[in-house]
This record gives C-alpha cells, sequence and structure tokens, in this order.
C-alpha cells in the first residue's frame, strides 16, 4: 500500500515542478529582416528618435535619426529573451555613447513586433521596431 502512494506523490511532485509560467517571449529562431520604429531613452538629455534596425545572419546595422546621426554595426548573441548586441564601429566622444545598439537587451516579441529594452541605474533605453 505504501508503494502506490509513494509513487502519486513522486508523480504529483513531478507533475508541478514541470510546470512553471515563463512570462518571457521567446525569440523567433531567424530575426532576420529590417525593422524601424521608435527609441527612447530616459537618460539625461533624454532622446526621442526615430531607428532602423537591419539584421542579417548574426550581424546588425543601426541607425537613429537624431541631429549628428548614430549608427552603430557589428555581431549580436541571443540567449532566451536577451540579445547582446557587440558594435564593431568606431565613434568619436562628442555624444552619449548609450545611444548605440551595444549592449545586452531583454528583448519581446509580438508578431511583427520587436521591443528591446536596456535597463541601468539613471537610464532606460528602449526600441519599439516593427518588421518592413
Amino acid at each position: 500500500m505504501k508503494t502506490p502512494i509513494f509513487f502519486i506523490l513522486l508523480s504529483a511532485t513531478l507533475s508541478f515542478a514541470a510546470c512553471s509560467k515563463n512570462e518571457a517571449t521567446p525569440l523567433p529562431q531567424k530575426l532576420d529582416g529590417t525593422y524601424t520604429g521608435a527609441f527612447t531613452s530616459t537618460s539625461v538629455g533624454a532622446t526621442n528618435a526615430t531607428a532602423k534596425v537591419v539584421i542579417t545572419g548574426k550581424t546588425y546595422e543601426a541607425t537613429l535619426n537624431t541631429a549628428f546621426g548614430v549608427s552603430s554595426r557589428g555581431s549580436y548573441v541571443t540567449s532566451n529573451n536577451q540579445i547582446a548586441f557587440t558594435d564593431s564601429t568606431v565613434h568619436t566622444a562628442n555624444f552619449d555613447w548609450g545611444l548605440l545598439l551595444n549592449g545586452t537587451y531583454t528583448s519581446t516579441t509580438k508578431g511583427d513586433s520587436l521591443i528591446l529594452v536596456k535597463k541601468g541605474t539613471g537610464y532606460n533605453y528602449t526600441y519599439r521596431l516593427k518588421r518592413q
């Protein structure tokens, strides 16, 4: 009698352990495409701009329509709902380097929308993009 109860309890425990709610939307297998939309910054000297991000294979190119034109390009890797961008271009020192698409962003996808968010102490950078 103890053996069946043990197996029932074990099965129930494993069932509950296997059920976990994952809030993060997994990234699509293929991000390739051209995305356009809005970029917002909540850092000192907040910036709002039109953004364009082109993803091909494991490389990207991003531009922001600002007074001084910000662009970055390089490679990226994905892990769960994170995308780590590595900018490989040379930049001058006279602008907010946080405007570059560089570093680790939390990503959310829904249909043709891609939202990238990077948060830190004193700043929040958000790209709200749609695939073209």
